[in-house]
């Protein structure tokens, strides 16, 4: 598993547009008006972005499943904004078969004001420990 405790992960920049905003809100089934109403994005679909981010840059074994998230919003983010996410693992924990894996991350606007930060912990078989190398 590639899981460098303490380094940084650049997890790219993006933008959510109306229609991956529109796409996110039908998916998730929310139909409040608040969103295209006020041109700003939803917190839920930044920490969505940053954790697909994460699964992708991660290499995680097959069984890993995600268990909680944590994330705190700083500041608003208007829908076109361009964004900027980053990541640092924490040190692994064994517990019961499962290694409990977190993720913190941090999500920034275009001028390099933090808008987002949150946490993501999944839980993975520990293939180490039953090798004998855990």
């Amino acid at each position: 598993m590639d899981w460098e405790t303490g380094a940084t992960i650049d997890l790219g920049s993006w933008s959510l547009t109306e229609e991956s905003v529109r796409e996110y809100l039908d998916a998730t089934g929310d139909d409040l008006g608040i969103y295209s109403e006020s041109g700003l994005a939803p917190p839920l679909a930044l920490c969505a972005y940053a954790l697909g981010a994460m699964l992708e840059k991660l290499s995680l074994p097959p069984g890993t499943i995600h268990s909680i998230q944590e994330m705190e919003v700083l500041a608003p983010v208007a829908v076109g904004e361009s964004l900027y996410g980053a990541a640092v693992p924490e040190r692994p924990r064994s517990r019961g078969g499962l290694r409990f894996l977190t993720v913190s991350y941090t999500v920034t606007n275009h001028s390099g004001d933090t808008v987002q930060t949150g946490k993501t912990t999944v839980l993975a078989p520990d293939t180490e420990s039953e090798t004998g190398r855990g």
